[in-house]
């Protein structure tokens, strides 16, 4: 099976007998989004961050000739999975406090000039802004649809065989996110949970807010992963790999502390290998967790 995927341009590839993706493009931050075909109902997994976006996944469906959402389900509230919401026919689905985040941008301006304002105050960061004003120039084309259907702990859809278990999955990214579980096609979409907070300053993950993430997706008994920004899906193996990698980084810094150099010269016994520019990615962004272990929500 050919998972790889061209990273400038949008294609849907098919991963399982029910289980479609369409890769993520970096230039404007459009996030992956996956489409599963039951018998009865068809859910997509993340809204896309325009109008565009959207068509593009539409034309995708036409050309395969798949038939078009029943439901669409959002994993988290960040801008680049809700924006292209507009665009859909069908439902949104999300959690309570995805819903509750959703509505309360849907009454913000939108204008360059509130987002400018907004980032001079730190509600916003210049990467999101810069990155929604690439995708949407046309302030009055950005319009924030607030899901329809909410729910509280997890949700259950039985689409016709295809069953697709909606789950709170939390994580440092974005504590509202959840997860798309197909078990049955031996799937799961994580959203953004396994990325680093970059809502507060420098990017920061914590031992508190990771480590049972890493838990609760390796407990799945699931092939492949399908993550929000990763050019291709992940299989399992592949996050055991950077699941050993994260757990040993993050317990480093936690036993030396807020000691970068102590860190680094521990860190290739840590890692048993040279370490790369990942591995001190991570030593920074758990040390920024070390120094901010307990944030808000920024909404």
């Amino acid at each position: 099976m050919n998972l790889e995927a061209d990273p400038t341009n949008h294609t849907l590839r098919q991963l399982t007998p029910r289980v479609w993706w369409m890769n993520p493009v970096s230039t404007t931050d459009r996030p992956a989004i996956g489409v599963v075909i039951g018998e009865q109902g068809t859910l997509v997994i993340e809204a896309g961050n325009s109008a565009a976006h959207v068509q593009l996944l539409q034309a995708e469906l036409e050309r395969h000739n798949l038939p078009a959402p029943s439901f669409v389900a959002l994993t988290h509230w960040h801008w680049d999975h809700i924006f292209g919401g507009v665009a859909f026919a069908a439902p949104l689905l999300a959690g309570a406090e995805t819903q509750r985040i959703v509505r309360r941008l849907a009454s913000f301006d939108w204008s360059d000039a509130a987002l400018d304002q907004r980032v001079a105050d730190g509600r916003e960061i210049v990467f999101c802004r810069d990155m929604l004003k690439l995708e949407l120039p046309d302030p009055a084309a950005r319009i924030v649809r607030v899901p329809e259907i909410g729910f509280v702990g997890e949700l259950t859809l039985d689409l016709g065989g295809a069953i697709c278990r909606l789950a709170p999955l939390g994580g440092d990214h974005s504590p509202d996110g959840i997860l798309v579980h197909l078990p049955q096609e031996r799937v799961a979409f994580i959203g953004d949970a396994i990325y680093d907070d970059i809502y507060h300053g420098p990017r920061r993950l914590t031992t508190a807010g990771l480590f049972p993430l890493l838990d609760a997706l390796l407990a799945l008994d699931v092939d492949y992963y399908i993550a929000g920004h990763h050019p291709q899906p992940i299989r399992r193996a592949e996050l055991e790999a950077e699941a050993v990698a994260m757990r040993r980084i993050g317990a480093l810094v936690e036993r030396c502390g807020d000691r970068r150099e102590a860190i680094m010269e521990a860190l290739p016994a840590a890692v048993e290998a040279p370490p790369s520019e990942r591995h001190t990615e991570l030593v920074d962004a758990f040390l920024a967790g070390l120094r901010l272990p307990h944030v808000g929500s920024p909404l």
